[in-house]
């Protein structure tokens, strides 16, 4: 991986907590590879407060276009057949030109809207989540006289999609927050996800239980005497410099800002680090400033699945004891299980997954997990 390639993928983490910065992020990824324009979008039909679009070169016309709900619910259901046989994470490449062939098709409708004022016909995209309701992408395009992408930035955007799903994981969290408009801490402390809080001098000063718990049931992160991080002496040389970058923020010139680094001890605890500052997490500011200049998100590589609770009652009216059961199904128990887990009888269990599947329209547990995996609210663990 060359220079470039660790700048964009640094770039995604400071956007990730700074939306303002995504349009420069998406521009270097065009110039990267060599594309006309690109396009970079959330659409959640069950939580407006996430959808966002951010896009470069996409002239005025094409892009109130795309901000039109009606257009973004077409491109989401019209494309969704380009990643049947794929899935989320996979990148697709293809020549749209045809779309401009029938004018009683959504293809026409997208093509006139969306297409042919851009002057792009070539595309390549990452999924970076779909369900029936909601979708992510990142797409970029080429002019019709432009050479098809070529495998190798086919693979540059695949792996791209891994850190820009981790980048739409945090904004969904922070976007509850903001929805919700609950007080900081309140949210923190019921977040999935372990969040430490460090001072000017880089001592903690809140921590959330779930990230007590990893700091307690492993050695791969602990506190010295003056209540600062510490971790195995292979990686602390690397953790201080990212919590320095930090700390330095915007005034380090030319340097990271923070970062992502992955621990591990001898018993197999494997946790991965992300290190941002608190002037960057919009949430954040009306905190005292010298109180918390930095944020470190850590999540468990080997933790179960959690799912939104929240989300879950508001978008399909799951009861407490149903999304209980969705949660045990996503992890891996059987019906059989689940009911010895839960003290009902198997029958009660396969009422609840039918009063479930009604509630969810799926027709299938392969359709119900792939739904609940769309839920979940682990960031995703990148090596």
């Amino acid at each position: 991986m060359d220079n470039r390639e660790h700048e964009i993928i640094g770039s995604i983490y400071d956007a990730a907590v700074d939306v303002n910065l995504w349009p420069q992020v998406i521009e270097k990824i065009v110039q990267y590879t060599d594309s006309k324009t690109a396009i970079f979008t959330a659409l959640d039909q069950f939580s407006p407060s996430y959808d966002f679009l951010f896009s470069h070169n996409i002239p005025d016309e094409a892009l109130h276009a795309y901000r039109d709900e009606r257009i973004r619910v077409i491109d989401m259901q019209l494309h969704r057949v380009l990643w049947e046989n794929l899935g989320v994470g996979q990148v697709a490449s293809s020549d749209l030109s045809h779309y401009g062939e029938n004018p009683e098709s959504d293809e026409y409708i997208f093509y006139e809207r969306c297409l042919n004022p851009t002057g792009i016909s070539y595309i390549s995209a990452v999924l970076l989540d779909q369900g029936s309701h909601r979708w992510a992408v990142l797409g970029l395009h080429r002019a019709p006289d432009a050479a098809p992408y070529q495998q190798k930035e086919l693979d540059f955007l695949k792996q791209l999609g891994v850190h820009l799903r981790r980048a739409l994981q945090i904004h969904r969290q922070f976007s509850l927050v903001k929805q919700e408009n609950l007080s900081l801490y309140s949210v923190l402390d019921h977040l999935k996800t372990g969040i430490i809080l460090l001072d000017h001098n880089l001592r903690l000063n809140y921590c959330n239980p779930l990230a007590q718990r990893m700091m307690e049931q492993g050695s791969c992160l602990d506190l010295d005497l003056h209540n600062r991080l510490k971790t195995n002496i292979g990686d602390q040389s690397r953790l201080d410099q990212l919590l320095h970058s930090a700390l330095l923020g915007q005034s380090a010139l030319n340097a990271d800002v923070g970062g992502v680094l992955s621990l591990s001890d001898a018993k197999g605890q494997q946790l991965m680090l992300t290190i941002v500052p608190c002037s960057k997490l919009k949430n954040m500011q009306h905190q005292n400033a010298r109180q918390h200049q930095i944020a470190v998100f850590l999540t468990d590589m080997h933790q179960h699945y959690a799912l939104s609770q929240a989300y879950l009652q508001q978008a399909y009216q799951l009861s407490k004891r149903e999304f209980e059961l969705c949660e045990l199904l996503l992890n891996g128990y059987k019906l059989e299980e689940i009911a010895e887990h839960c003290g009902i009888t198997l029958s009660s269990v396969r009422t609840y997954f039918k009063n479930i599947y009604e509630k969810t329209q799926c027709n299938s547990q392969i359709e119900l997990m792939h739904l609940l995996m769309g839920c979940t609210i682990h960031f995703e663990h990148i090596g």
